[in-house]
């Protein structure tokens, strides 16, 4: 992608809405079956671990609230990213399984080389639960 194709700075990217629902609690529980570890029930994946944590129900884990906002990177800027890109982010609030999530980047600011984005990831009723910042080359 050319300077001439990328965002303006100011213009907003958003992704499709997510759902985090069982299915997601489900793969995410396959994934951390292997290796095998000594603890079954969690919060990411048991209504009652949960619950004993003082959630009202079961917490994405990290990973998958990143992995959304990553992919609207890597969809937009492909190898431009993983060629020289970076992505820090911070996650904020807990997402629950049931939550909509939609992840945002903005072009913030340009270099000579690079471009760089401020990421966040908000919830279906526009509470911010991840943000940070994203670069990727020029």
């Amino acid at each position: 992608m050319s300077k001439m194709n990328e965002p303006a700075l100011g213009e907003e990217l958003a992704a499709s809405p997510y759902l985090l629902d069982e299915a997601a609690a489900e793969a995410y529980q396959r994934g951390i079956q292997e290796p095998r570890r000594l603890w079954r029930k969690n919060i990411h994946s048991d209504r009652d671990a949960a619950a004993r944590a003082g959630f009202s129900a079961p917490i994405a884990a990290g990973e998958q609230t990143i992995a959304v906002a990553m992919q609207l990177i890597v969809d937009r800027f492909g190898e431009r990213f993983f060629r020289g890109g970076s992505f820090d982010v911070a996650l904020i609030k807990p997402v629950f399984f049931g939550d909509t999530i939609i992840a945002h980047a903005r072009a913030a600011r340009a270099g000579n080389d690079h471009l760089e984005l401020d990421v966040w990831v908000d919830n279906q009723d526009g509470v911010r639960v991840l943000a940070g910042t994203a670069r990727v080359r020029r």
